[in-house]
């Protein structure tokens, strides 16, 4: 869908500005993470082939490990918490903002 069409299927007068916000960063979101995923699904395929034709060997546990402290900190706060506690911070308009984030998040 097309950003300029987003809008479009929103309810404006009902969400605001905290809701306006949160679609827009939801539907970025949504984009952004579907070309990480891309991004991973292709140095995954890359590393395989590598790996594969025996060119490198890869230690997959130790690269489990780096990912899982990547993931979540000492504190067990995840990395999506992180995110989602740096979105939301000193909006006053919280709930039209979550609610906009997961529309967006839906259409992106």
């Amino acid at each position: 869908m097309d950003p300029s069409q987003l809008l479009e299927h929103i309810p404006v007068a009902q969400l605001g500005f905290g809701g306006i916000a949160g679609a827009v960063v939801g539907y970025a979101s949504k984009k952004v993470a579907k070309l990480t995923a891309l991004l991973l699904g292709v140095v995954f395929i890359i590393l395989q082939l590598l790996a594969y034709n025996g060119y490198i060997s890869i230690d997959w546990g130790a690269v489990e490990t780096s990912a899982q402290h990547a993931w979540v900190n000492p504190q067990g706060v995840t990395m999506a918490d992180r995110l989602w506690a740096m979105l939301s911070a000193n909006l006053p308009f919280g709930a039209a903002f979550g609610a906009g984030f997961v529309i967006g998040f839906k259409l992106g």
